[in-house]
């Protein structure tokens, strides 16, 4: 499908698990990512607004991961050890404008 189905589909199933579990909320350890750096760039994913459009039309640099993040922000998901590669602008402002979920960056080092 695509980016938005995907999208939709993980917003669903986010719903569903914490119905089924009842849950009041949901916390995701955001660990295995090995996809690259991602571009940053104005019209693609430089703002919130640019981020969902692409997703909306299916932009080939919108990764799986970014994807996942927004939708699970959307439904007021915490996020922890969002991988750097991946936080991008319009990710960190979808959480300030919808004032919901919270994206924690971290490189799961231990030191």
């Amino acid at each position: 499908g695509t980016k938005a189905e995907m999208m939709k589909r993980i917003r669903e199933d986010i719903r569903d698990f914490k119905r089924k579990a009842n849950l009041d909320k949901v916390i995701v350890l955001w660990t295995a990512n090995t996809e690259r750096f991602c571009d940053i760039r104005d019209g693609l994913n430089a703002t919130a607004a640019q981020l969902l459009q692409s997703i909306e039309d299916n932009a080939e640099e919108v990764s799986p991961s970014t994807i996942f993040a927004v939708a699970a922000i959307l439904e007021g998901v915490r996020m922890n050890s969002v991988i750097q590669s991946q936080l991008i602008i319009g990710i960190t402002e979808i959480v300030k404008i919808k004032s919901r979920g919270h994206c924690s960056p971290c490189d799961n080092k231990i030191y």
